[in-house]
This record gives C-alpha cells, structure tokens and sequence, in this order.
C-alpha cells in the first residue's frame, strides 16, 4: 500500500476521507495555497497536485463517507479510484474530522476505513481536526480524554493535527502539518 518509493523523495500523496460535508477540499485548497478543489459536494475521487515548499505535493479528494447522494457500491469504487490516483499508494490518509460534530456523530468511522482500505491503512491516518478555535484548551483536553477520541487514537497514528478555523490557510499552519506528515512517512 503505502510509502512507496515515488520519484523525488520530498514528493507527498495526501489522500483526504471524512463524512460528506466536513470540509475536506477547503483543506485540500488551503495545503495547495490555490482553489483547486470544487468545494461542496464532491462525488467524485479527483487529485490536484501544487508546489508547496519546494516539493511536489499530490492532493486526493474523495466523496465523503455516508454520501447520500452515491451507492455504497459506487462509494467504493471512488474510494478504490483514490488509490490508483495514488499508485503505488498515499503516503498520508489524512482524515478530516470537525471538532463540533464528532462526539455526537455515531457513526464509526474506523470501520469505514477498514471496510474501504483495509486495516493497514489506518497506520497511514493521521486525524486533522477543525474548528479547534471553537474549543477552550481544557475542553480540548477533555475531548482529548473521550472515549470516541481515545477509540479514534488508538487505531490511527499518535499524531493528530488541529486547524482553527479561522488561519487554516496559514502558512506556518501547513508547515507544521506538513512536518507531521512526514514524521509519519519515516516512521513507516
């Protein structure tokens, strides 16, 4: 699957997954610097690739999971396009949860990942969380000691990746991101 030997070893392949409507092309445009992704609705696997930091970074959009508007059939032929959008495989699934919607979502969305990837794959997931402006910081530590976060963090790489809303865009935002990243791309 992943960390593949792919052409200059600064290049990254970012899958972005999440439910429908979480924001994952505002991400996904706020990584490339540029609105290279139609936001809202996506229903298709689509990548984009953009120079950030003097290195090649590949961008896969996906449909979210529990699409309305896709079968679960159709669903997982988008998630297997992502893939070969990928090939040999991403470096990252970077999964983008809302701070605001995710304890009460009680939809399990690691199962999702290993329905459509395979349990591996979640050795690749780092959790992005928005809206983190939205959370005091000892509200975010008792989000960080729920029992939906801990399950999340259990299964996923120990490093997660809060955006507040409001500087996603900042550049120093995406370095540090970025800097993760490949922290998990060394470490596997």
């Amino acid at each position: 699957m992943a960390s593949a030997c792919k052409g200059d070893s600064q290049d990254l392949w970012i899958v972005l997954l999440g439910v429908a409507g979480v924001g994952k092309s505002s991400i996904g445009n706020a990584i490339l610097g540029r609105e290279a992704f139609k936001v809202s609705g996506t229903r298709e696997s689509e990548i984009q690739i953009g120079r950030v930091e003097d290195r090649n970074i590949s961008i896969i959009d996906t449909p979210g999971f529990f699409n309305t508007q896709l079968t679960d059939e159709e669903m997982k032929k988008q998630m297997m396009k992502s893939l070969d959008l990928s090939d040999p495989g991403p470096h990252v699934f970077l999964l983008v949860i809302n701070v605001e919607n995710f304890e009460q979502d009680k939809r399990n969305i690691v199962v999702e990942i290993q329905e459509k990837f395979g349990a591996q794959a979640l050795k690749f997931t780092m959790p992005l969380f928005t809206g983190g402006e939205k959370m005091s910081k000892s509200e975010w530590m008792t989000f960080k000691f729920s029992p939906k976060y801990r399950d999340l963090d259990k299964y996923c790489t120990n490093n997660t990746h809060v955006f507040n809303s409001k500087t996603v865009t900042d550049p120093n935002n995406i370095t540090t991101l970025l800097d993760k990243i490949d922290k998990i791309k060394t470490e596997l």
